[in-house]
């Protein structure tokens, strides 16, 4: 019996070793399990290593652009402070094609994107003919040069009187002429009389940014394969390795601020760490931001996230961002920094006037939607403005096991830099400030048909792992608790049946029978 009771446990317990250790390997090979998986999945069928999401995002993108109206057009030209009214959203359904697709022995993959976008009217408020007024672009661009350039009052005088025959300080246009493109008057006669010098007479303060960029190179990561130090380069994927064949930027004053880091902000890498820093890096104003982790919650389809949002201190004036200062030429030929009150950074230096041979810097500057997180001068220097954390904020939410963006915003507001200038009669009594043309949020949320996909192909898998994986472990706990209940009764029946029988003391006086 007893025999039989230690052979049983010897059994139970090897079974319930091998159960245990099963169970600790697959919850410690689970992570790798999922990463393997993820890449599999994500696999071309010559072969060759692309990402899926990212070539054909499941996450549909939508851009809503909201303009600036001035109401008070007389006073502000006047010295006042511009009334603004905002009007929009003005929404279109954003589709991003990856064209001349090439891809590299090293793990790496080129790609140039154009984008295309169609007008949502269901999801606008108002149909794209709705009139606004606003700072005509070229006029105001123009005279930041004449500024820049520290052009004689008498030249200048000359200047502003031809300027102010054929432009007009405020201009009045329909909403889709003002973001996709309208015909300048002064560009038009230069177009006419010096076509060597301007080739193209359309403005627009958006097409312009979507036209440029399909001519972009990008060279980013496949996240495939070891590296040089025979690292996974897993924690790499989507990360852009060269831009225009450049490893970093010429655009800003030092070579921090001319990295650039993170992703097209479309993908990232799985296994994402609530303690890593989200980099993004956006062409359009030529540099790269980091969102921080703020909370985890779930989406509308119950699929948990990691939420991430742009830090409040991201475009501060501070030693951090000091590489976003412009350096600008004193009056003695030397070289100083220039910065912006906090919450601004100018474009000048990125975005030029285009269709012209002389690279004509663009008076722009960008900030937070309302001035969100700038200086209170800033904000202060104009009426109808109201920043809003919840609203203007740039977030994104990250399912950490795969790295899929399930839902994000990025905004941005783009100003331009009113000046006056005393030997222009038109803008003589111009207050100097900041002036917002239009605020724009590029957003994208995973919809019901991809929600489902996901939890079929991703979360059910890895709840059967997980399953699976504690099965095994309760298994192997309760053999070993059985093992341990056997071995200890088996002691104990071993320790009965060896105790010795008790002994009688026998004397003469002893009964022989009793």
């Amino acid at each position: 019996m007893v025999e039989h009771i230690r052979c049983t446990a010897i059994i139970l317990s090897v079974s319930s070793i091998v159960f245990l250790i099963s169970g600790i390997l697959l919850i410690s090979l689970s992570d790798l399990l999922v990463k393997k998986t993820v890449n599999r999945e994500c696999q071309l069928k010559q072969g060759t290593i692309i990402y899926n999401i990212w070539r054909n995002s499941p996450v549909p993108f939508y851009i809503s652009i909201y303009v600036f109206d001035l109401a008070n057009k007389a006073d502000f030209l006047n010295g006042a402070k511009p009334n603004l009214i905002q009007h929009g959203p003005f929404v279109y359904k954003e589709q991003r094609t990856k064209e001349d697709v090439k891809f590299y022995p090293n793990g790496t993959i080129s790609y140039r994107e154009s984008r295309n976008y169609t007008f949502d009217r269901s999801k606008s408020m108002a149909d794209e003919t709705l009139s606004i007024t606003t700072i005509n672009i070229v006029y105001m661009t123009l005279i930041n040069y004449l500024d820049m350039k520290n052009i004689p009052d008498l030249f200048r005088k000359i200047i502003g009187t031809v300027l102010s025959l054929a432009e007009k300080p405020i201009m009045q246009l329909t909403v889709k002429e003002y973001l996709w493109g309208y015909q300048d008057p002064i560009l038009s006669l230069l177009k006419n009389r010096l076509p060597q010098l301007v080739m193209n007479d359309q403005v627009s303060v958006f097409a312009s940014v979507v036209n440029e960029a399909q001519y972009e190179t990008i060279l980013i990561s496949s996240g495939v394969g070891l590296d040089e130090n025979h690292i996974e380069r897993i924690n790499n994927l989507g990360r852009i390795e060269r831009f225009n064949f450049s490893t970093n930027l010429s655009v800003w004053s030092n070579k921090y601020a001319n990295m650039i880091n993170g992703t097209d902000s479309t993908i990232w890498h799985p296994d994402v760490k609530k303690d890593e820093f989200i980099y993004t890096f956006m062409n359009d104003i030529c540099r790269s931001v980091h969102l921080k982790y703020n909370q985890t919650h779930k989406n509308l389809f119950d699929i948990d996230t990691y939420h991430y949002i742009l830090p409040n201190d991201a475009f501060a004036n501070s030693k951090d961002n000091e590489g976003f200062c412009l350096n600008n030429t004193m009056e003695n030929g030397t070289q100083q920094l220039k910065c912006l009150p906090s919450g601004l950074f100018s474009l000048s230096s990125c975005v030029h006037l285009s269709g012209s041979s002389i690279a004509i810097p663009l008076p722009i500057i960008a900030s937070n939607p309302h001035f969100l997180d700038s200086d209170r001068s800033i904000q202060d220097a104009v009426d109808g403005l109201i920043p809003d954390d919840i609203s203007h904020r740039s977030y994104m939410d990250l399912e950490p096991t795969t790295g899929i963006i399930m839902n994000g915003s990025r905004r941005m507001q783009f100003n331009i830099n009113v000046v006056n200038d005393s030997k222009i009669d038109a803008i003589s009594h111009i207050h100097p400030l900041v002036y917002p043309m239009i605020w724009v949020n590029e957003h994208a949320e995973i919809d019901q048909p991809n929600a489902d996909i996901f939890h079929k192909k991703v979360y059910v898998p890895l709840l059967l792992l997980t399953v699976f994986k504690y099965v095994i472990i309760a298994i192997g706990t309760t053999l070993l608790i059985t093992v341990i209940s056997l071995v200890v009764f088996s002691r104990y029946k071993k320790n009965i049946l060896a105790a010795p029988e008790p002994t009688t003391i026998t004397d003469e006086t002893t009964p022989l029978l009793v």
